[in-house]
Formats: structure tokens, sequence, C-alpha cells
């Protein structure tokens, strides 16, 4: 089986692009909902530019280089295809990984409600998008 690396960087840019706009809209929902006063600020990181990039970069590599990889080997073999495959592992990845994480994470360190829901539904939004436009791209 080979590779298109012309689909793969479609998806990656596509997938990158989501992420970013995504990420910009979030931040400033995050920001105007003040969602993150009840955090003591030794667990905050600073908001600038580093922290965003880093960031970013991170979950680019997460969201969108490592599934627009494993896709391209694996679309194949899927039961579903298209958008409804990516919506199906990005729920599966979300149900498994994020959730338990999440409400574990509110539990222990007693983080406030509204903060979690939102980290929670920004992740699936996330997750959801890009997984959903590299479905779709390798259902063309």
């Amino acid at each position: 089986m080979i590779m298109s690396r012309e689909l793969l960087i479609w998806c990656l840019g596509c997938g990158s692009a989501y992420l970013l706009a995504l990420s910009l809209l979030l931040d400033l929902a995050e920001k105007k909902l003040r969602l993150a006063e009840g955090i003591p600020a030794e667990l905050q990181e600073s908001a600038g530019v580093t922290f965003f990039v880093m960031n970013f970069v991170m979950e680019a590599l997460f969201y969108v280089a490592i599934p627009s990889t494993a896709f391209a080997f694996f679309y194949q073999l899927l039961p579903v295809s298209g958008l409804r495959a990516g919506l199906a592992g990005a729920l599966f990845a979300f149900v498994l990984g994020a959730a338990p994480l999440g409400m574990r994470l509110s539990v222990r360190l007693r983080l406030p409600m509204p903060y979690m829901l939102f980290l929670l539904v920004s992740h699936l939004l996330k997750l959801g998008g890009a997984l959903g436009i590299i479905g779709y791209l390798y259902s063309l």
C-alpha cells in the first residue's frame, strides 16, 4: 500500500488551518468568559504568543499529523468511510482518552466545572473537526 504524499499534505494543511482558527476562537472565548479565575496562579501557564505556538504545535502533532498518517495506512480497512470514519475515530479517541482524564483532573485537583466543561468541549471540537476533515479528504 502506497501513501499519497499530496493527500497527506492537503490533510496536514487543512487540518492545521482548522485547528489554528478554532484555537484562536477558543482562546478568545476563554478570556471573554473568564473561566480561569478560580484557578490558583501557580497552576496556570502565562498566556502569550510562545505558549500559544507551543500548544498549537503540540495539538497539530496529535490532532492532525499522527491521525493523518495513520488514516493513510488504514482508511481502506475501516468499515465506514469519509466524514463518518473521521468522526467515529474522534469520538473513540475522546471517550477513551480525554474524557476520563478530564473527569479525574476535575475531582483530583478540584478545578472549576465551567473550566473543565469548556476544556472538554474544546478538545472534542478540535479532535472532531480535524479528524472529520481528514476523513472527508480521504473520501474524495
